[in-house]
Parts: C-alpha cells; structure tokens; sequence
C-alpha cells in the first residue's frame, strides 16, 4: 500500500474550493468539514451544501459526527448509494471545539467508549462504503484513551484510523505526540494515519520509520498547498520546489475564484480571508498588505490588489 498524503478535515476551512486547490499540487484524498448526522436527520438543507464533491477533487471523505447510533444508522439508511461518490464515511471522535464536545460528540466520545462502539458497530453495519474514524490522544493531558477507541474501531470493522497525537485539552497547542500515534499503529491492523505539526516536507520524512500508512495534513496546508507538491518531491528524493510569491498570488486568485463560484461574491470573499493570511505570510509588510485586502469586500478589488502585488512580487 502506497505512504498517502492526504487533507485533514477543518472545520471552516477544508471545503469544495480548498480542496481542489490541494489536489493540484498533489494531495491524495481529503475530507469534508464536519457534518451534523443529526442535522441530516432532520433534514437540514444547508448541511447538504457541505457534501458536495466536485467532479476535479481528489477522493474525498465525508466527515459526520454525532452521539447518537441510532441517528447514523438512520442517516445512513436514507443516503443510501449517495454515498458511494466518497472514499469512506468518516466518523469524527477527534473535534476539540466545545459546541460539539458539549453535545457528547467529537472527542467527547473518547471519554464513552460504550457509545463510540455502538456509533461505529451501526456506520459499519448500515454503510454501503468503507467506515474510517478520527481520533485524538486522549480528552485530558495524560489521558491515552484513543488507544482504547482505537481497538474498538479495529473490532467494528473500520477501514482506517487517523490519529490527531494530541489531547482534546491541548487543542492545537505544544507538540504533537508522534509516539502515541506509532504506538497506536503497532497495535492495530488498520492501517494508521498520524495527523499533527505536519509543516514541512522534512516532517514527514521523519515519520517514514514508523508503522504509518499516510500522514493527514491541516494547518500546515492553509496559505501553503504547495506543501503536497513539495512533500511529494521529497518521497521521490527529488529537490523540493518552493513556490515563488508570483505563483503563491496566482493560486491565491485562483482559489478566489473557485470560492465565490462556490458560495457566491459575498460569502465566497468572507470565506477566503483566513486564506488570504496564509497566502501572504512571508511577503515583505506582511500585516500591513493583509490588513489591506481584508478591508476589500470584492472579487474584482481583491483581484486588482492581488495584481498589483504581483508587479511587485519575486
């Protein structure tokens, strides 16, 4: 089995847009932002806006989350076949935000392993796709309980495991424990993918020692897709490309374009701001040109701005 590259799943940021953006430079499946099994289940007709694919994307997986069994089993019933455009069905036990923990889902279910047993024994059963799932280390630092939830994916039946290596208190902060995420790899049979600190190319070169079967990238890739181009280079021992500030302000356009195709002019330019601060980390008054384009409100204004840097670019 081939070492994949893949998207992790953030919440805000990996839609339809960015996701084909990282396909072009290399990215091998991604997944979707995090939608509500119970939203579906009541029929929620914007969350049905967060799963859609385009036909140029990468394969993609769609991320649910949830606390309750019988409502995936429901939801998954009713999608039916419409779920055999993704790559799996991804169960989210991994999300630190308190809007989901608060509900008993996301990394929560690292504290119930009952419930994360019974949701991922109905995906498996009820879900004409392969079932993966998205953990965490643990809920409190220290805690290991991703091992255990680990295990129990195993004996549901899951395809894959992706293990974020830090606990649902650290959230994004400190270090990411690598040594947790290989220890969970020889402990299972399921293939293993890590997820944390992913920045470099170097940083996944580290990790090619370890019992891993790909490596899932999140913030590492906002602002910065050639990350996937360059990683890609690095495993075929080839020198890494880094891209010059003329190409990062042409995909910076180019996914502008795809956003506001996406969501229309108005949603498509707020959705792009915390993109466009990626985009220009590293250009020369940094916080000055970001402040600039984020005052813009449109497509067009945006597009000249980014044209006049681009006179002035490397």
């Amino acid at each position: 089995m081939a070492f994949t590259i893949a998207l992790a799943p953030m919440a805000g940021y990996t839609d339809q847009s960015f996701r084909r953006i990282c396909t072009a430079y290399g990215m091998d499946y991604s997944t979707t932002e995090m939608v509500s099994a119970k939203a579906l289940y009541y029929k929620d007709k914007k969350t049905r806006r967060l799963m859609a694919v385009a036909k140029d994307e990468a394969p993609v997986s769609l991320q649910l989350f949830g606390d309750e069994a019988e409502i995936f089993r429901a939801v998954l019933k009713d999608l039916g076949d419409e779920l055999k455009i993704y790559r799996s069905l991804d169960i989210n036990m991994g999300c630190p935000a308190p809007k989901i923990v608060k509900t008993g889902a996301g990394s929560a279910l690292l504290k119930t392993p009952d419930k994360a047993r019974a949701i991922l024994e109905a995906c498996v059963e009820t879900s004409p796709i392969p079932v993966s799932v998205k953990i965490r280390k643990g809920f409190e630092e220290g805690g290991e309980e991703g091992m255990e939830i680990a295990k129990i994916a195993e004996a549901a039946g899951v395809s894959e495991i992706t293990v974020h290596g830090r606990s649902r208190e650290a959230y994004y902060s400190g270090s990411a424990d690598w040594d947790f995420i290989s220890r969970v790899a020889e402990a299972v049979d399921v293939p293993v993918v890590g997820n944390g600190d992913i920045q470099r190319a170097e940083d996944v070169l580290r990790r090619m020692d370890a019992p891993l079967a790909g490596v899932a990238i999140g913030r590492g890739a906002v602002g910065h897709p050639f990350l996937f181009r360059e990683i890609c280079a690095a495993l075929r021992g080839e020198a890494m490309e880094a891209p010059s500030q003329k190409e990062i302000i042409a995909v910076a356009k180019e996914h502008l374009a795809l956003s506001v195709a996406e969501k229309g002019e108005h949603l498509g330019v707020i959705e792009m701001r915390k993109h466009f601060i990626g985009y220009l980390k590293g250009f020369s008054e940094a916080k000055r040109r970001r402040n600039e384009i984020l005052s813009l409100s449109e497509k067009d204004a945006i597009d000249d701005y980014l044209d006049r840097l681009a006179e002035e670019a490397r």
